[in-house]
């Protein structure tokens, strides 16, 4: 794994302080293509790790490399999945949002559901930050009061210079002020630039109703649960795991005899 960089102590109070103050946050990224929006949204998920903030990252910006774990998630099924199973604050990087939340079909399924689950998923202790072009392309609903906490614009320069990545703007819609941010690093986190990032509504397959206790501790520590969160012993997981393909083994010989 890569290792974090240090951070200045006023920038990392900031926003900390944005994922503190309530029980979850929804902030959104602005900006045009190379302004490096993915990369700031990322390194806010690394403050938030660094200081002990939130420990459970899920994304569907495909990650090379990071200094703690990511899930990645393309779906409506899965984020919710995680999100109810997933024990205490977790924090989901939704890259290309506005493909997702489109303004131009605002009665379609995935943007209804979407807007009927940010406030369901915040119930979970679940934040959300999402990344997008411009406002422009996204539900008028997505931007409303009761939904948004606050957005930061990552600004276009015609005349780049080596610094030109360093600057945000924040505006806070709860406490209605507006902030300068100056000196940003780059994260530390590895991640594939030109990936599209879907996001759709349904994964390749949901989880099935297992009624069997095992099987059902297996399929979620699979699908990118902990130990902790399962409330097992690693040698559980190992037990079960033997247990499993054991059986499918046997079952295999047999059908082949």
């Amino acid at each position: 794994m890569t290792e974090l960089k240090p951070l200045k102590k006023e920038f990392t109070a900031f926003i900390t302080h944005l994922f503190t103050r309530a029980t979850s946050a929804f902030i959104i990224i602005l900006g045009r293509r190379e302004t490096g929006k993915t990369d700031f949204a990322l390194l806010i998920a690394e403050i938030l790790y660094k200081k002990g903030v939130i420990k459970h990252f899920a994304t569907n910006i495909k990650i090379y490399s990071a200094p703690f774990p990511f899930t990645r998630i393309d779906n409506l099924d899965d984020l919710r999945f995680w999100a109810k199973n997933t024990r205490g604050k977790k924090l989901f990087l939704f890259d290309e949002f506005g493909k997702a939340m489109r303004r131009r079909t605002p009665m379609s399924s995935l943007n209804v559901k979407l807007i009927d689950d940010f406030q369901v998923l915040r119930k979970y202790k679940q934040s959300t930050i999402a990344i997008t072009v411009n406002e422009k392309y996204i539900d008028n609903v997505a931007l409303g009061s009761d939904i948004l906490d606050g957005f930061f614009i990552k600004p276009n320069f015609k005349k780049r210079s080596s610094n030109y990545q360093k600057i945000a703007y924040y505006y806070d819609c709860l406490a209605n002020y507006g902030k300068s941010i100056t000196g940003i690093p780059g994260t530390s986190v590895k991640f594939d630039t030109w990936d599209v990032a879907p996001f759709k509504e349904h994964g390749k397959t949901g989880k099935p109703i297992l009624k069997d206790r095992d099987r059902a501790v297996l399929w979620d520590w699979c699908h990118g649960m902990t130990y902790k969160d399962l409330k097992v012993h690693p040698q559980e997981i190992n037990r079960l795991t033997r247990k499993i393909i054991k059986e499918v083994l046997e079952k295999e010989v047999h059908s082949s005899q």
